[in-house]
């Protein structure tokens, strides 16, 4: 009778410590995923901007006045394509 007693507190003890590790390693997941997300979204700010700036520096206005003060109609050169500029999700759709 003692076997069977200490045979059930021996199978509820390795129950609890196997659910123990298994929301450690849970919660490790989420800390992990939360860090991916908060990373993600400082990403997508830096991109919008850079995106801003380069708006902001490519400017209509910003290239009249330069025109006119140097009097040249060279153009200026593309330094980055058009498919670089796009978003993230849409490059992404357009691979597959």
């Amino acid at each position: 009778m003692y076997f069977r007693f200490g045979a059930a507190i021996v199978l509820v003890v390795v129950i609890s410590v196997v659910g123990v590790a298994l929301e450690k390693q849970s919660l490790s997941y989420r800390r992990a995923i939360s860090q991916q997300r908060y990373r993600m979204d400082v990403l997508v700010e830096q991109y919008a901007q850079m995106r801003l700036k380069a708006q902001r520096l490519g400017a209509p206005a910003r290239t009249i006045k330069s025109l006119e003060e140097n009097d040249d109609l060279k153009l200026p050169k593309r330094a980055v394509s058009r498919t670089t500029l796009a978003s993230p999700s849409f490059r992404d759709r357009r691979r597959k």
